[in-house]
């Protein structure tokens, strides 16, 4: 199956894409309600885990065991499929990872900036970590202004929506403008970079693979347990 490098949705309702065939497979929703008279009813199958963000508006979010109400600039992660309650006026991106169990976790709303350094002075925060080396996560990057990236690729997709400002997405063949509110998938292996101008970009990307994060033998409870005053060995 070819993937065109960059793809960019403006306005969206429902399943967006989805990849089966990759190691990682994913679904990417989106839902913009407008104005509705009365909250959109949608629900996100039991395949697996959700890690979903709220550009604007708010909306319930509800399994088994959780109801949360998650607002504007806040995301979410629930371990398989949920049932949504969308109210009007209100924007959400959601990837969902296929055949990947996650853990119930909410936070927000993001900060102004990443906590770590990224590449050509960007910065990036993990907003939901992988619970082992090599789970999926979900990240807040940030773009500072008349930034100019390295071109570079990813082994795996990413996925996400433009939290706040504006920018490009440079590939090979295409500059796509960037604005607030657009969801776009990355496909791997795709040369591309970002450039800002007068002004920041922030991105919410969702990574369904990563190479780092705690291993039985590598975490902060056993790390920090010591037995004689010395490390426990693995």
């Amino acid at each position: 199956m070819h993937i065109e490098d960059v793809i960019i949705w403006y306005n969206y309702f429902g399943l967006l894409f989805e990849d089966n065939l990759s190691n990682y497979p994913t679904r990417l929703f989106g839902y913009k309600t407008g104005e509705l008279s009365e909250p959109a009813i949608m629900q996100i199958d039991n395949v697996g885990a959700c890690f979903g963000y709220v550009y604007s508006g708010q909306l319930s979010v509800q399994d088994s065991l959780v109801n949360w109400n998650v607002q504007k600039e806040q995301w979410f992660h629930v371990p398989t499929g949920c049932n949504l309650k969308i109210y009007p006026l209100t924007t959400v991106v959601i990837c969902q990872r296929l055949y990947y169990q996650g853990i119930h976790l909410m936070g927000g709303p993001i900060e102004k900036t990443g906590r770590l350094r990224y590449i050509d002075g960007c910065t990036d925060s993990l907003l939901c970590c992988p619970p082992l080396k090599g789970d999926p996560c979900l990240n807040l990057l940030h773009f500072p202004s008349h930034t100019k990236q390295t071109p570079h690729t990813h082994p795996s997709i990413r996925a996400g929506i433009i939290a706040r400002g504006n920018g490009l997405c440079c590939t090979k063949g295409d500059t796509i403008e960037l604005e607030e509110g657009m969801v776009f998938m990355i496909a791997a292996n795709s040369v591309h970079h970002f450039q800002t101008h007068e002004h920041s970009m922030d991105v919410i990307a969702y990574h369904p693979d990563s190479d780092w994060g705690p291993t039985h033998e590598e975490h902060p409870m056993i790390n920090r347990t010591w037995v004689s005053g010395h490390k426990i060995l693995s």
